[in-house]
């Protein structure tokens, strides 16, 4: 079943302490536990953040479930780089301001509800 336009609702994603250095941020947004960090509903791609240290984007989605995750491509290889440790090396965040430690975090920690016009602020660190 697909929704209609009118059966959907808008998600504003706030991207704050953004790097300012011409360069991209990435971000998916995910509608299942299931496919939390491996296939994303929507990805989107701002290029040139150079003027900015932070901004808005929308997603038009269902109400339901979802999760967000987010980075800036420092060196705008398409990639989330990382250090020996496997740990993020370029700046990046997720919904609920969430900030693993040492692994990836779950669905519980990221994820927020959606019933109606919603915005959330996602802090890049």
């Amino acid at each position: 079943m697909t929704e209609s336009e009118d059966d959907l609702v808008t998600i504003r994603v706030k991207i704050t302490n953004v790097e300012n250095d011409d360069s991209k941020i990435m971000i998916a947004v995910f509608s299942h536990y299931t496919t939390f960090l491996t296939e994303e509903m929507y990805r989107q791609q701002i290029i040139a953040v150079s003027d900015y240290t932070e901004t808005v984007v929308e997603f038009k989605v269902a109400k339901g479930e979802y999760a967000i995750a987010i980075f800036q491509d420092m060196n705008k290889n398409g990639d989330l780089d990382r250090n020996i440790f496997s740990y993020p090396s370029e700046p990046f965040g997720f919904s609920n301001n969430y900030r693993p430690l040492v692994k990836p975090p779950h669905w519980t920690d990221v994820a927020f509800q959606v019933e109606g016009e919603k915005t959330i602020e996602v802090k890049l660190r």
